[in-house]
């Protein structure tokens, strides 16, 4: 199933869309509403097997900032680091931006250099 499919309505693993953004709300009050629909989407066009809805969101957040907000894609292109080496590299990164999301209000000022935010 692609980011794009629509969810499947019966299926027990699937979250509504509706559902993930009050979860991202309340949980991720800070986080860029664009964002928030963002990940509401990929949330709810998977069959998430049994995994908790906190669990389905999270794992969404950390590739979506891993891959949008970091140099992540950057560091594999070069052939700078390997797959576990650039996301350890990362890591510090996705986590300070996930907890600036968990806090109402707040709202990160990235500055960008070379086309990338830092």
């Amino acid at each position: 199933m692609s980011d794009r499919d629509p969810p499947k309505p019966n299926s027990p693993s699937a979250f509504s869309f509706e559902v993930v953004v009050q979860h991202m709300r309340i949980h991720h009050p800070g986080c860029p509403k664009k964002t928030r629909l963002t990940i509401a989407a990929r949330v709810s066009a998977r069959d998430w097997k049994g995994s908790k809805l906190g669990a389905a969101v999270g794992i969404e957040l950390q590739k979506y900032i891993r891959h949008s907000w970091t140099d992540y894609d950057e560091l594999l292109r070069s052939k700078m680091m390997t797959r576990e080496e650039a996301r350890a590299f990362i890591a510090p990164q996705v986590q300070e931006i996930l907890r600036a999301w968990r806090k109402p209000g707040v709202k990160l000022r990235l500055a960008r250099h070379g086309g990338k935010f830092t």
